[in-house]
């Protein structure tokens, strides 16, 4: 077997011994032959995923840099538990919808944050997970900002190691961080262990370059765990009933017209029959 079509059984783990993972076993291959074989994760593996890469490194990370074309909540919920045990973790993703003004951005981000979340309630009603979340943004534990000043695709995950002898490395390729790229697509990402730093550079310019958005996503994500009064899911519920009902002549009369308050009875009478009228 050639050392470019290395399986992704190979491919066993990330974390060294030390850490209680393989990362150990995982370098000695990367490192074969001064850096000739791709480490390659692309989905494929029924049990190999990005989202395994990021949960174990995760055990061993002090910090997640996350560059993505589209962002889904789905996407954390998949590493709940995991990203925890980050300090820091900062998401930079593309403007998906290319509108420019403050304003159009922020309704476009709103837009598809909400989408991603009414998706996970159909697999999560009570959207487990989520709050943790919440707090994260609160505490900036989660930075969130968008780039806008050119279309954004790119996908790369940066993990910095509590340990130096561990260093710094990075998944780049296809992966968006939404939990189709993290789990179902058929991807293509590669590891690299070698001048990480040059990369770490290219995300801190666009990071300082991209817009601010955790203000704006923790409203959007704070408005799907807010918990409701008996008073308001009832006031609620009569709004979404009576939605679209016209009221009939009757109802119309007495919540509506000022003229039948003052009518006599005998006027009143004779109106209910000029209007039977009107139906033939």
């Amino acid at each position: 077997m050639s050392k470019s079509k290395r399986t992704n059984r190979e491919q066993t783990g990330l974390g060294d011994a030390l850490f209680g993972t393989r990362l150990g076993e995982v370098r000695k291959k990367a490192e074969y032959a001064a850096g000739a074989d791709l480490f390659i994760v692309d989905n494929s593996d029924s049990d190999w995923k990005v989202r395994r890469y990021l949960h174990e490194w995760a055990d061993i990370a002090h910090s997640l840099d996350i560059a993505t074309g589209f962002f889904e909540i789905g996407a954390l919920l998949a590493l709940d538990g995991q990203w925890q045990k980050l300090e820091n973790l900062r998401i930079l993703m593309g403007d998906t919808i290319s509108k420019r003004t403050k304003k159009a951005l922020l309704e476009g981000i709103n837009q598809v944050l909400n989408a991603s979340i009414e998706k996970e309630k159909e697999i999560n009603d009570f959207l487990h997970g989520v709050p943790a979340i919440v707090q994260a943004i609160a505490s900036k534990q989660i930075q969130c900002k968008v780039y806008t000043k050119e279309k954004f695709h790119a996908k790369a995950y940066i993990t910095h190691a509590k340990q130096a002898v561990v260093g710094s490395s990075a998944l780049v390729g296809s992966s968006n961080f939404t939990t189709p790229g993290l789990t179902t697509n058929v991807e293509l990402n590669i590891q690299l262990r070698r001048e990480v730093e040059i990369l770490q550079d290219w995300y801190e310019r666009h990071w300082k370059a991209a817009e601010e958005i955790s203000g704006e996503t923790l409203k959007v994500i704070e408005r799907h765990i807010r918990e409701y009064s008996p008073l308001e899911v009832y006031a609620k519920s009569l709004q979404e009933f009576f939605r679209g009902h016209e009221m009939t002549a009757g109802e119309w009369e007495k919540m509506s017209s000022q003229l039948s308050p003052i009518l006599d009875q005998y006027q009143k009478e004779g109106y209910q029959v000029h209007l039977s009228f009107n139906k033939f």
